[in-house]
């Protein structure tokens, strides 16, 4: 079904910005598409005539969604078009960029493509996190981290899956992640990686104090609780996707379970997740290849 509105979430510092939104505009003009943009964007020169702007607490109403930039632009553009979730693109520039997924070249080639209908959407597993004693409900994308208030202090938590106990952990805190999350922090704290349609949740240690914790890797329909069997802990945080960072007391529990809705990626038929984690992770290349 040819789209007939689209928003972008873009990184104002990045230079190439201004460059890319005036191609979009010109691509959306030339095919009678309707384009929102951000008011981060409105002291671009090259977006003084344009009229259709958001802010990123009210988000229009649109079929998908453009992000310029980097993982942690792309992140924060879906959670702020999170309700409903719909499909979004990620165009890489500068940094890592493991999930924006294009190339600025490739920019209005794939924009004709998502016109034809010539696409894929890739759902992926989102988590969701409560706190006792908390009403408010937090999502992550990547991964959510469990960990002591005081930096380089040891927290003491155990693990219950679907109300059994698992398991007891000494360590930095504990990552929790979504399959698209295991390539992130979970893998450089010794997780697996995950293929991101094999829907899990990762369990991660961070510098445990024990030769026998190993990460876990779980169906996605359990039910994971954190509680804390220590007594040097005053506060914890929880922090979603290296961004939201709520504190909560060592008598609170932690809930983690997979979210109603799913991330919705826009995919091509050229797109190799593995080739992506040979060219960005260097995955299965030894010494100098």
């Amino acid at each position: 079904m040819k789209p007939k509105s689209f928003a972008i979430w873009a990184n104002p510092r990045k230079k190439e910005v201004p460059g890319l939104i005036h191609e979009v505009m010109l691509w959306a003009e030339n095919n009678d598409i309707t384009l929102f943009l951000p008011n981060s964007l409105k002291h671009l020169e090259i977006a003084s005539n344009h009229s259709n702007f958001y802010d990123s607490t009210t988000p229009p109403n649109v079929d998908f969604l453009l992000c310029l930039g980097g993982d942690g632009t792309l992140i924060a553009g879906v959670r702020i078009f999170s309700k409903p979730t719909i499909p979004v693109l990620g165009v890489h520039i500068g940094g890592l960029g493991f999930l924006a997924q294009i190339t600025p070249k490739e920019l209005t080639e794939k924009l004709d493509m998502i016109e034809d209908d010539d696409f894929t959407v890739q759902e992926r597993l989102v988590l969701n996190a409560k706190i006792s004693n908390n009403d408010h409900s937090y999502f992550a994308i990547n991964d959510f981290v469990v960990q002591n208030e005081t930096a380089y202090r040891v927290t003491s938590l155990s693990l219950y899956i679907d109300g059994k106990h698992v398991s007891d952990y000494k360590s930095d805190g504990i990552i929790i992640s979504t399959p698209t999350g295991s390539t992130a922090y979970s893998l450089s704290s010794g997780g697996p990686i995950v293929q991101p349609d094999v829907f899990s949740i990762i369990v991660t240690p961070i510098s445990p104090h024990s030769l026998t914790s190993r990460p876990l890797v779980l169906p996605a329909d359990v039910n994971i609780e954190f509680r804390f069997n220590g007594d040097s802990e005053k506060e914890l945080k929880l922090i979603a996707d290296g961004q939201n960072i709520e504190n909560f007391t060592n008598n609170s529990t932690v809930t983690i379970f997979q979210a109603q809705h799913h991330l919705k990626f826009i995919t091509f038929e050229d797109y190799d997740y593995y080739q992506t984690l040979k060219t960005k992770m260097v995955w299965g290349k030894r010494g100098s290849q």
